[in-house]
């Protein structure tokens, strides 16, 4: 099972169109989230709307959006996000928990640096902000720029240099566009509450099923033999549908699957060939269900 689908790949191995996916991500509780490539952030937690911070690391992998991202995000193609939760913690790596700016803390981006261990942090999802940027304030740049020109004008006082400034943490946003979008399988699962059909009819297998209809034209080469043999045998069971491939992939030649897409069955797996050419594997519970679901669309 993958742990998250994007959504280009929805329509194919869903049935999902693109107005589907537009009311789900406004007309619906479901959550989509981003895929951030690989970056330095700043892990920690919010205490009284401040962030406090445990450590730095890198990550790639899934990040939260809020509902109002969410909305922008389908209506204008493109948004920026400075600070999200981390929602695949395995994806974190090189964690420190040393400080690593010279900016002081408490400042406009830290409250505090926590320094606390990896396995220490009491987060299921993890808080962060994208690196921070240390420099020193453009705007107060230009206003010190300023004091030294009219100081310099001014003959009545002694002409005093502008003091240098300090540098200050800024916080740093990323882009991300509609690629990006993912969703997550549990929320998938969610998804299939607002329609009439199911969507997806389980998130056991290796690979994404897409709806079972004899009509699609993306029908998977195992949907089309299946169902050739469910249209001769409307009655038998998923089990006996199992056993009669398992026989047939014996014979030469192959009675059903004369094309050839099934390369082995074993206890418990199947082992197909897509139209690709390239090997899958199906659990017999996903195989039973998929028989299921084959019938429904062949009654």
């Amino acid at each position: 099972m993958k742990a998250y689908y994007r959504l280009s790949e929805l329509n194919e191995t869903c049935g999902l169109s693109d107005a589907d996916i537009q009311y789900l991500s406004t007309d619906t509780e479901v959550s989509f989230c981003l895929y951030c490539k690989s970056t330095d952030v700043l892990i920690g937690g919010w205490v009284k709307g401040k962030f406090s911070c445990f450590g730095q690391a890198k990550y790639a992998g899934l990040i939260s959006m809020t509902k109002n991202q969410q909305t922008e995000l389908f209506e204008k193609s493109k948004i920026y996000v400075g600070s999200s939760t981390i929602l695949q913690q395995n994806k974190i790596s090189h964690y420190s928990t040393d400080y690593p700016f010279t900016v002081e803390v408490p400042n406009t981006v830290i409250e505090k640096w926590l320094a606390t261990p990896f396995d220490k942090i009491p987060f299921e999802y993890m808080p962060f902000y994208f690196y921070p940027q240390e420099r020193t304030s453009m705007l107060k740049e230009f206003e010190n720029m300023c004091k030294g020109v009219a100081s310099s004008r001014d003959t009545s006082t002694p002409c005093e240099p502008p003091k240098p400034l300090k540098k200050e943490l800024f916080h740093h946003s990323q882009s991300f566009t509609l690629d990006d979008a993912c969703i997550t399988s549990e929320e998938l699962k969610k998804a299939n509450s607002y329609f009439s059909r199911n969507i997806r009819n389980n998130l056991e297998d290796d690979e994404p099923k897409q709806l079972a209809n004899s009509t699609q034209k993306n029908s998977r080469p195992i949907d089309l033999l299946l169902q050739t043999m469910l249209e001769q045998y409307p009655d038998e069971q998923a089990s006996q549908i199992w056993n009669r491939l398992g026989e047939d992939i014996l014979n030469d030649p192959r009675q059903f699957d004369t094309d050839e897409i099934i390369d082995e069955i074993g206890n418990d797996i199947l082992y197909w060939f897509d139209i690709k050419s390239e090997l899958k594997q199906m659990k017999k519970k996903s195989f039973y269900n998929l028989i299921r679901e084959l019938k429904k669309t062949l009654s």
